[in-house]
């Protein structure tokens, strides 16, 4: 699928956000989280001596939190990847593997802080954004930390870096543009704005058959011509 432009979408613990420069929205995903209190909440409260049976009734809990999260999980991504769809926007996406080594023992956080994070789903969020769009033709631009640093705290219209205050909670203000804006649609205008410049470069690489690059450019003379790409090339000159 053609696209014509990008959106970014921000993944948090309570919400899904997803903007571009024309528009951002917000899908809420907070009973996720009273889901997951609620199932640690019950399985605390087994007071059964039998460890056996006590595993096999928190398991069932678990799986069926596990499918409460899921389907809560696959109304948003599905809307996210239909709109996508009807505007032929392309998805970027932030690479935050290893996100869960800043919530470990030891950091200064609180336990129930600490299990709070580590139960956020931000990875099956990724997983099924991505096969629906793979399904359909939907490119999904995966942007590297690198490329996405300081993307929650840039302001997306001059540049500078916002700044927080306690009173206004999630929402940063800039200092040269005098605006309060909220931390996760700014993140996800500018995931939008970092895309790559072409989406065909979101795909893998042509491989040569025969010797690398350099080896086809010092060997070869005439470059090799890639079908579809270099078309006219490969086309016949009229005879007058």
């Amino acid at each position: 699928m053609k696209c014509t432009s990008a959106v970014g979408v921000d993944r948090n613990l309570r919400n899904l956000t997803v903007g571009n420069d024309q528009e951002t929205s917000r899908y809420d995903l907070s009973k996720c989280v009273r889901i997951a209190n609620t199932t640690v909440r019950i399985v605390a409260s087994f007071t059964r001596d039998d460890d056996r049976i006590r595993t096999a009734i928190a398991s069932r809990y678990g799986q069926r939190r596990t499918a409460r999260t899921g389907h809560l999980l696959h109304n948003a991504t599905k809307a996210i990847v239909t709109l996508a769809v009807q505007r032929k926007t392309a998805i970027v996406l932030e690479n935050i593997e290893g996100i869960r080594s800043l919530y470990r023992k030891g950091n200064g956080q609180g336990r129930k802080y600490r299990g709070r994070m580590n139960g956020w789903s931000f990875g099956e969020a990724q997983r099924q954004i991505e096969y629906k769009a793979r399904w359909i033709g939907l490119p999904v631009i995966r942007l590297s930390r690198r490329k996405t640093r300081g993307s929650s705290v840039t302001c997306p219209r001059c540049g500078e870096r916002l700044q927080s205050d306690k009173t206004l909670k999630r929402k940063l203000w800039c200092g040269n543009c005098r605006n309060v804006m909220d931390r996760d649609m700014v993140a996800g205008i500018n995931l939008a704005r970092r895309e790559r410049v072409r989406f065909a470069r979101s795909r893998p690489p042509i491989i040569e058959t025969q010797g690398g690059a350099d080896e086809a450019m010092k060997g070869n003379p005439t470059p090799t011509v890639i079908p579809g790409v270099d078309a006219p090339k490969l086309t016949q000159p009229t005879k007058s």
